[in-house]
């Protein structure tokens, strides 16, 4: 749908915000023409109204720029159609007659990516003059020994690949900080946090730093599902560990019941901070209860089945061989996902409907938005439901759908649980080339499941790629891409040490108190403010900016050994 203010560009200098242009229409035909449109981000929708103009009549509407736009009219028997992607802030030239003339630019406009080149070129500059830093400093035992720097700054300096020793033994507190953790999915984790307070605060307002419409995959999509991917992968580990220090099964499971019961509680308190205005319009479910849905599950089925002493198998897929009561309780939920999704008769809209709803096929599926998930989400939750403006602005629905419903964490499970098993992985064998060869087939297997259940294409598929109903290609998808992401991360952090992860590794080490800080500051200063004027460039630097603050806060957190642990 077109924005709300349709005479803006009546103005001679109009106030365009981001991602709009003008376009000027004038009619030449001698008979009153009506023009229809549509946005291809609203798939399979019915064409709506642009505008009606009479002859040698003229307007100005605003249009979108993030997605291409669809115009359509017809004259005598001609029927004229274009499809474009407009860019930012141009002002762009329509003549209607029958000869279906092409749009064209009266007045360009800067380039809208322009300050992401910026950013880019000045955070690149910033690291290779950190990097030649690095290198005459660790090259330089002269110079390290009149600065007599501390213990941590050395190290982010030469960071932890051989070389020169070091001047002086690092303190026993040094030392705790770093106990036998592995880095790489600390730094995952750090740039999952990163990456994720940047489009919690906007991503600059561009379209592919926000979460798709509806299918689709896009660099806010990534994120959430590689957070539960890592922390299956955490909990694996840590299990492991408490295991050979005969930790008793039922403390284990106590703790997995107090931290899911934790997170739930912090998701609640985030939710009540965004949107209560009474208790009927507080929303029940969101990212923190999911996770603590998924620790719950996938931690009991760990602590439960996981044997003490494991009988020696020489057989080269030991790792799942020795998980079959887990992974077969797991797939009974996918099971279970996939017959209800498929199975459940919605009123109205039959079986098996997976899209958005409202102006999508048409309208024929007008209040079916979800299909059964949001069907049981509305049961369940009534209005205690994320309202999601972006979707019904596109859309025009009138109905909720929750992405963190109840089917979608059944499949969020599944996504837990490969971690789960990357941990095993990295647990069971002690070959590093066993390890990343394992990985990565993981990845690249289920990757392919994934994409050839949405038929490698965005929106025609049996099973599109869908994070707002993490559909289970999704799962696959996002999960395969975890694999190969921690193979390459453990190789290039861990075995080889060729970069130290910072400072991705600060923010990974205290990830769930940046995760609510960032939640409940975000519209605080100094971490966020509305800006005078609304561009791309302005909104990119206040969203770095925060999320900068809190990558900051992360290094100050780390370098007084404090950490927040639930």
């Amino acid at each position: 749908m077109l924005f709300d203010n349709l005479n803006k560009c009546l103005d001679q200098q109009p106030n365009l915000t981001y991602d709009e242009a003008c376009l000027d229409i004038f009619n030449i035909y001698k008979e009153t023409i009506t023009l229809v449109y549509q946005y291809d981000e609203c798939y399979k929708c019915n064409f709506q109204n642009l505008t009606t103009l009479k002859p040698n009549a003229t307007t100005s509407v605003v249009v979108k720029t993030s997605s291409p736009m669809q115009i359509e009219y017809s004259v005598s028997n001609t029927k004229c159609h274009y499809q474009q992607l407009l860019y930012e802030h141009y002002r762009y030239g329509f003549n209607v007659s029958e000869k279906c003339p092409p749009i064209y630019i009266k007045e360009p406009a800067d380039d809208a990516y322009l300050p992401i080149l910026m950013a880019f070129v000045v955070l690149f500059s910033f690291g290779t003059i950190w990097y030649m830093v690095k290198c005459i400093y660790k090259n330089s035992g002269r110079l390290r020994q009149l600065l007599a720097l501390s213990s941590e700054l050395e190290e982010d300096l030469i960071g932890s690949s051989s070389g020169t020793p070091l001047v002086y033994e690092r303190s026993p507190t040094a030392l705790a900080k770093h106990s036998d953790r592995l880095k790489s999915i600390d730094t995952f984790r750090g740039l999952c946090i990163a990456v994720m307070i940047f489009v919690n605060y906007g991503g600059g307002q561009y379209w592919f730093f926000k979460h798709s419409v509806w299918n689709g995959l896009t660099i806010a999509d990534l994120v959430f599902p590689w957070f539960v991917w890592l922390m299956g992968f955490s909990l694996s580990v840590s299990l492991q560990r408490k295991i050979r220090t005969l930790v008793p099964k039922r403390l284990m499971i106590f703790q997995v019941i107090r931290r899911s019961f934790i997170l739930m509680l912090l998701g609640i308190v985030i939710n009540s901070n965004a949107n209560l205005s009474t208790i009927a319009d507080l929303r029940i479910p969101g990212v923190l209860q999911r996770i603590g849905i998924v620790y719950l599950v996938v931690g009991i089925l760990e602590v439960v089945f996981t044997r003490r002493t494991e009988v020696e198998m020489a057989s080269w897929i030991h790792d799942v061989a020795v998980a079959w009561p887990q992974w077969l309780i797991v797939y009974s939920l996918i099971i279970i996902h996939a017959s209800l999704t498929f199975l459940i008769n919605v009123p109205g809209c039959g079986t098996g409907y997976l899209g958005p709803g409202g102006l999508e096929e048409n309208g024929l599926f007008y209040n079916c938005t979800g299909g059964a998930a949001g069907f049981i989400d509305r049961a369940i939750f009534n209005a205690h439901m994320y309202k999601d403006h972006a979707l019904a602005k596109v859309y025009e629905i009138t109905v909720r759908v929750d992405p963190e419903g109840v089917l979608g964490t059944l499949t969020a499970i599944l996504s837990a649980y490969f971690g789960a098993q990357a941990g095993r992985t990295l647990n069971t064998y002690q070959s590093v080339r066993a390890k990343v060869v394992r990985w990565i087939i993981w990845g690249v297997v289920i990757g392919l499941i994934g994409t050839s259940l949405c038929g490698f294409s965005k929106n025609d598929g049996p099973i599109p790629i869908n994070k707002k109903l993490w559909s289970l290609s999704f799962a696959l998808v996002t999960s395969g891409m975890a694999f190969i992401i921690e193979a390459f991360l453990y190789v290039f952090v861990d075995i080889t040490k060729k970069w130290g992860g910072r400072p991705l590794f600060y923010p990974g080490m205290n990830s769930i108190l940046l995760y609510v800080g960032h939640e409940l500051f975000k519209k605080t200063f100094p971490f966020g403010w509305v800006p005078t004027v609304q561009t791309h460039g302005t909104y990119l630097f206040m969203n770095l900016w925060g999320t900068f603050l809190w990558v900051s806060i992360s290094i100050w957190l780390y370098k007084n050994n404090v950490f927040f642990k639930i």
